[in-house]
């Protein structure tokens, strides 16, 4: 893409309506959307990740959702080479909306990180059999003895694995790896002009989106999708221990009831979308909509003319 390209990160908690917004605004500026979800880079799991429709796909194109096929997982790095991939192949026009609520997927794009090459998944394999018939405290005495300041908890398992994967492959802990990567700042940073726009509603008016977002998606086959994974043997899968799929696993295979499911899954998005909220708030560069028809016509001036000039 030319030097020109803009991107529009388009950020907040689940269920704040940043999906509708930049479709619009995607159509409207001849753009196109990609993928910062950490679920629904996953093919198969459409429901529960809230995918793009049909209809979405057809008014703009959508790049990097539901290509990742189980069991294989997503990493930040990973996503980092396949955006990078993606605009040199592509012949993608007009700005770049990224889309999702995933922050550290953001962060990493927006700022860069340190590079780990691709590794092999027999060592990772090897990593979670140990966690599994062993358990975590092996894997994180190792991880301390190597590098005694990290600042991975005992019971971060993904963080963990992911950790001892990358010393057991080269030799080096997560932080000689990010340290080395300080010293050259701003290597890996996104190379294009950005702004941030961001979307969140108070508690109380989100409490009522999220619950008919739950049951849109009970009666629309989170159930189904959920089981299939777990009938070809994708229990540990990690888009599976992901806040509706967690709670989905549980009512099938302790046959909960759907009032259990409804009420967890609410139970469980509220809390995400407090988590994520405290996230982004640490980010002073966000301009912030709470969809009142002024911020949001706000916004859309904003966007417009950071598109334009």
């Amino acid at each position: 893409m030319g030097a020109l390209t803009k991107v529009v990160f388009v950020v907040g908690p689940t269920a704040s309506g940043k999906s509708g917004w930049a479709l619009a605004q995607a159509a409207k500026h001849g753009g196109v959307i990609i993928n910062s979800d950490s679920v629904q880079f996953y093919k198969g799991l459409q429901v529960g990740s809230a995918a793009p429709t049909k209809d979405d796909l057809k008014k703009v194109p959508h790049y990097l959702y539901s290509y990742v096929e189980a069991p294989l997982e997503m990493t930040a790095g990973q996503y980092i080479r396949h955006f990078y991939q993606l605009i040199e192949s592509a012949k993608i026009k007009g700005p770049l909306f990224i889309v999702g609520g995933t922050g550290f997927y953001i962060q990493a794009l927006e700022k860069g990180m340190y590079d780990v090459e691709p590794i092999g998944p027999e060592i990772r394999l090897q990593i979670e059999d140990e966690l599994k018939n062993v358990g975590a405290e092996k894997l994180y005495a190792e991880l301390k003895a190597a590098d005694p300041g990290s600042q991975i908890h005992l019971n971060d398992h993904f963080r963990l694995v992911r950790a001892i994967e990358i010393l057991r492959h080269n030799g080096k802990t997560p932080s000689v790896l990010k340290a080395e990567s300080l010293s050259q700042k701003n290597k890996n940073s996104l190379p294009f002009p950005y702004i941030k726009v961001g979307f969140a509603y108070e508690k109380e008016k989100a409490l009522p989106i999220v619950e008919n977002r739950t049951q849109l998606m009970i009666d629309g086959g989170l159930i189904e999708e959920t089981n299939a994974c777990l009938k070809q043997g994708f229990s540990d899968w990690a888009p599976l221990a992901s806040v509706g799929y967690k709670e989905a696993v549980d009512y099938l295979i302790h046959n909960k009831s759907k009032d259990w499911l409804f009420e967890n899954i609410n139970k469980s998005t509220m809390q995400l979308i407090k988590k994520q909220k405290t996230w982004f708030k640490r980010d002073s560069t966000i301009l912030w909509s709470d969809n009142s028809l002024e911020s949001v016509s706000n916004l859309d001036r904003r966007v417009g003319l950071f598109l334009a000039n």
